[in-house]
């Protein structure tokens, strides 16, 4: 039975290609309603519905619907699928800071480290073209929540010196930097609070010493 089942599912999904490689866009989506009864994974199913939108060019309904499987893959904890929804929804609304920002906290959650670099600079890159910086704290703040120890004084040194080096205003910079102090110092391991300090000072003597003021400043009060 569940052979059967299967088969059925790769005739239909052969044909949803079939019909967009026609351009015809009622009966994809008419196979589509057929092939929805059978799906148990509602995040799927928008998936390839907004698969058939894309594939007509219909942006708007498309991004609807990705951004809907999107949200209940995260919901399930399928992070992987959520992130691969994410990277094309960027492609199609490259601007989109909330959505950013998400994929940031995506990859954070998944320890991918090079995806998440690549994207925490795709980010910084739109807040400086947008001019607005003031989203650099909620992205710290998201460090702090989603990121285990291990991970935190890394995220934290790549946010503020790559801000740094795209133009944020110091207020921000130096704003940021106690904020991160204050978390890290909170931790039980001392080294994470260590590391932070060695990558800001191989940046910017500047930052590094006022890092290492509030850091004796707060120790004292």
């Amino acid at each position: 039975m569940k052979q059967i089942q299967a088969d059925k599912h790769t005739i239909a999904w052969f044909k949803i290609a079939e019909c967009v490689s026609r351009g015809e866009k009622e009966r994809a989506l008419g196979v589509y309603r057929l092939l929805s009864h059978s799906f148990n994974d509602n995040a799927v199913a928008l998936q390839l519905q907004a698969d058939i939108y894309w594939s007509f060019n219909e942006i708007e309904q498309a991004y609807t619907l990705y951004q809907q499987a999107k949200e209940l893959y995260q919901k399930s904890d399928r992070f992987l699928e959520a992130a691969a929804i994410g990277e094309h929804l960027i492609q199609l609304k490259p601007a989109d800071i909330a959505l950013h920002r998400d994929m940031v906290q995506l990859y954070i959650s998944l320890g991918m480290a090079v995806k998440m670099r690549s994207q925490l600079h795709a980010f910084i890159d739109l807040l400086a073209h947008k001019q607005q910086w003031y989203e650099i704290k909620n992205i710290s703040e998201d460090c702090g929540r989603f990121a285990d120890d291990g991970q935190r004084s890394y995220i934290y040194s790549d946010l503020i010196i790559y801000a740094d080096k795209v133009g944020c205003p110091s207020d921000i910079v130096i704003s940021s930097i106690e904020q991160v102090t204050d978390d890290l110092s909170k931790m039980s391991n001392k080294k994470c609070l260590q590391t932070f300090m060695a990558s800001l000072q191989a940046h910017s003597d500047k930052l590094y010493n006022h890092a290492l003021a509030y850091i004796s400043h707060s120790h004292n009060k």
